[in-house]
């Protein structure tokens, strides 16, 4: 009874990475969402110039981000901060 016990015991312990392993249904992005998007990679290679801002040259390799740079440019200072950026997302 008592090696029963064991090789139950040791059956969870390996059968538990193999649950946790599975993708979570929030890890996987639709088509249509990454597209709404922009992630912090997408804004980093956007800053070329690495002032922490998307100027409105540096918005222009994004075509569907230069065309909304002016209404997201929320304080109109000519540039766009991640706070101003994230607003594109919702």
């Amino acid at each position: 009874m008592n090696a029963l016990i064991k090789v139950a015991a040791l059956a969870a312990v390996l059968c538990a990475p193999v649950a946790f392993a599975q993708d979570s249904p929030s890890s996987q992005t639709s088509p249509s969402s990454s597209k709404q998007t922009a992630s912090s990679a997408d804004y980093t290679k956007l800053d070329t110039n690495g002032d922490g801002v998307i100027s409105k040259s540096e918005a222009a390799a994004d075509p569907t981000l230069a065309a909304k740079f002016d209404k997201l440019d929320a304080d109109k200072n000519g540039s766009l901060s991640t706070t101003e950026l994230s607003s594109m997302k919702k």
